[in-house]
């Protein structure tokens, strides 16, 4: 990134970018108790800076014994894909 006098020059504008996090904790606890939204937080914090946009956010809670990806997970994946 190219320094300016204030802050980094943003050099990825009008690309997006999508967040999967998944944890172990079930559905409600994970939000209460920041275990997917400390994550999520942090890499909104990066792209931001880096000049690009959400496309969305998926959280994939209570992982820990799923072998693969639920119905419902793959189709907020679609829908922030369109």
């Amino acid at each position: 990134m190219e320094e300016t006098n204030t802050f980094p020059k943003p050099r990825l504008r009008g690309k997006q970018y999508m967040i999967l996090t998944s944890c172990n904790t079930p559905a409600p606890f994970s939000w209460i108790l920041g275990q997917s939204r400390g994550a999520i937080r942090s890499m909104d914090e990066f792209f931001k800076t880096a000049g690009m946009k959400s496309a969305g956010k998926v959280v994939c809670a209570n992982a820990k014994n799923k072998k693969e990806l639920p119905k419902r997970t793959m189709k907020k994946i679609e829908r922030c894909l369109k």
